[in-house]
């Protein structure tokens, strides 16, 4: 890789660049002396950088994303912000959390059931007369992911057709 691609690269995706600065910046609060004085507002800020400042951050990152792909990946951020939160608030400082968690396992359920709607349309694509790569883009898949699954399909009907003798 030259050094223009990786500028790019940076500049294209700079929430990956951003995410594990935030994510050291927040795991340094879990021995902060706030826990003792102001637990409250300590788990408040967690779950607003969490929960909804870096979905925010990632939607303005992927703003030219699909929108029901960007409203998927904003979802699974919010529900990992609040698993992440728990992972940071200490157990006697967890009075918001209770209920997001609640709100995670709704969050995990939609995502759930539109990630098997997403494998069904995918397995249509890619087993069906003639597998698509520019059909599997349009579902949101990376292109060089799309590829690699056409190929892929490619090869599992080869190896039927050479076991099947057909």
């Amino acid at each position: 890789m030259t050094a223009l691609s990786i500028r790019e690269l940076a500049s294209r995706h700079w929430f990956y660049l951003l995410l594990p600065v935030w994510l050291a910046a927040s795991w340094s609060l879990r021995g902060a002396p706030m826990w003792n004085q102001q637990p409250k507002l300590g788990e408040a800020i967690v779950l607003f950088d969490w929960c909804i400042f870096m979905p925010v951050l990632f939607a303005v990152c992927y703003r030219d994303m699909p929108r029901r792909a960007l409203a998927l990946r904003m979802l699974a951020l919010f529900c990992g912000g609040i698993w992440l939160a728990g992972q940071i608030v200490p157990p006697e400082a967890q009075d918001l959390l209770g209920f997001g968690a609640g709100l995670r396992w709704v969050g995990l359920i939609v995502l759930l059931l539109f990630e098997a709607a997403a494998i069904m349309a995918m397995l249509r694509i890619v087993f069906g007369a003639a597998p698509s790569a520019a059909a599997l883009e349009r579902q949101g898949i990376p292109p060089v992911i799309a590829r690699l699954m056409v190929l892929e399909a490619r090869f599992w009907r080869w190896v039927w057709k050479r076991l099947t003798g057909k």
